[in-house]
């Protein structure tokens, strides 16, 4: 089902940029931290399409891009060829079933926004995945929308924070862990988008909580919010970043 989903999304998701300003703060806060992407096997879990991996193929000697979906991969492996990255390879795995011996040596583990680490045994591989450490992209304490949550109650659902650094650091404490330095940073977001694929990204939000979404209730609540055939909205959201080194 997970796979499907991000599969669909993929069709939309937005695709790699380079040297965005958002990507490169982050990255900034990492290379702050001692790490350093030049001549070293990277491995990014959960790349989706290459939003973080293909900026640090630029520096790195490889790249191994994982996710469950193929769409994401496949976009991922263009952009690499069209910006002459030769250095980039993809598998397409559930994180859980990913065989890291199979890649080599990796020095460095990078995951962002990934559902893949949402449990301690997934999050477990990933701190011991690499020599050096993971960089760890994940939500923050906010992600708020007074839009998305009328539409989600009217299916009988609350818009919860998925897991991210405040649980990776109460991970990190309870497996006995000298607490890393860490940060939040803001990342609201305005939505705009035609009717239709306001519809389509509603959907998809409703099914990847776990429920089954009533088009006809959408398209009667976006009727509402529209403005000459759009739908826009902010969302408040936050990210926490930290670098678990391996120890």
């Amino acid at each position: 089902m997970q796979k499907h989903l991000w599969d669909k999304k993929a069709q939309t998701f937005p695709r790699f940029v380079k040297d965005t300003e958002d990507t490169l703060e982050i990255l900034a806060f990492f290379k702050n931290e001692g790490v350093r992407f030049a001549h070293k096997r990277v491995l990014d879990i959960g790349a989706g399409n290459g939003r973080f991996g293909l900026q640090i193929a630029f520096e790195a000697a490889k790249l191994y891009a994982t996710d469950i979906s193929k769409v994401m991969l496949d976009n991922l492996q263009i952009d690499a060829q069209s910006l002459g990255l030769k250095n980039v390879s993809t598998l397409l795995s559930a994180w859980e079933d990913v065989d890291i011996e199979s890649l080599g040596e990796i020095d460095i583990a990078f995951a962002s926004m990934t559902p893949a680490l949402n449990n301690l045994a997934g999050f477990i591989k990933a701190i011991n995945a690499s020599k050096e450490g993971l960089c760890y992209v994940g939500w923050g304490r906010v992600r708020e929308s007074a839009f998305l949550d009328e539409i989600f109650a009217a299916h009988y659902i609350k818009v919860e924070l998925p897991v991210g650094l405040p649980q990776a650091l109460q991970w990190l404490k309870e497996l006995g862990y000298k607490e890393p330095t860490y940060c939040y940073k803001e990342a609201a977001y305005t939505y705009k988008s035609d009717i239709q694929k306001a519809i389509n990204d509603i959907k998809w939000h409703i099914c990847m909580h776990q429920g089954e979404p009533d088009e006809e209730k959408i398209k009667a609540y976006l009727d509402k919010k529209q403005v000459n055939g759009y739908v826009s909205y902010e969302q408040k959201r936050e990210v926490g970043i930290c670098f678990i080194p391996r120890v």
